[in-house]
């Protein structure tokens, strides 16, 4: 299995974990409160960081890798921030989708360059 289906694996489950999340705000919460906006937010911001991730597989250039590599490090440590006042399974799944597509976004080989005429 190649670096990009995995990448695209990852992104997908990521990208249902927070499509997951604004789904449930409607049951979770009665009205619209500081709390349930609080809740929708963070499944956008998972959402479109997982969107993201599927947006650039195919992106060689440095800086669009850095630019994953900085997404994915700060939603992980967001999750494991998350731990410690909601210690559940689906933290930890947050967690290790967006440490792994971090790893993904750094290991992603450099475009050769190539000067054909």
């Amino acid at each position: 299995m190649n670096q990009r289906k995995v990448t695209y694996g990852l992104a997908v489950a990521a990208g249902l974990l927070g499509l997951t999340h604004l789904a449930l705000t409607a049951l979770l919460y009665a009205s619209w409160t500081a709390d349930a906006l609080w809740f929708v937010g963070t499944g956008f911001a998972i959402a479109v960081s997982a969107a993201a991730n599927i947006a650039a597989i195919n992106a060689l250039d440095r800086a669009s890798r850095l630019i994953m590599v900085t997404v994915n490090a700060i939603m992980t440590g967001f999750f494991v921030a998350a731990w410690s006042v909601l210690p559940g399974p689906q933290v930890i799944f947050g967690g290790i989708l967006f440490a792994g597509l971090a790893v993904c976004a750094w290991r992603t080989p450099a475009p050769s360059i190539s000067r054909s005429a």
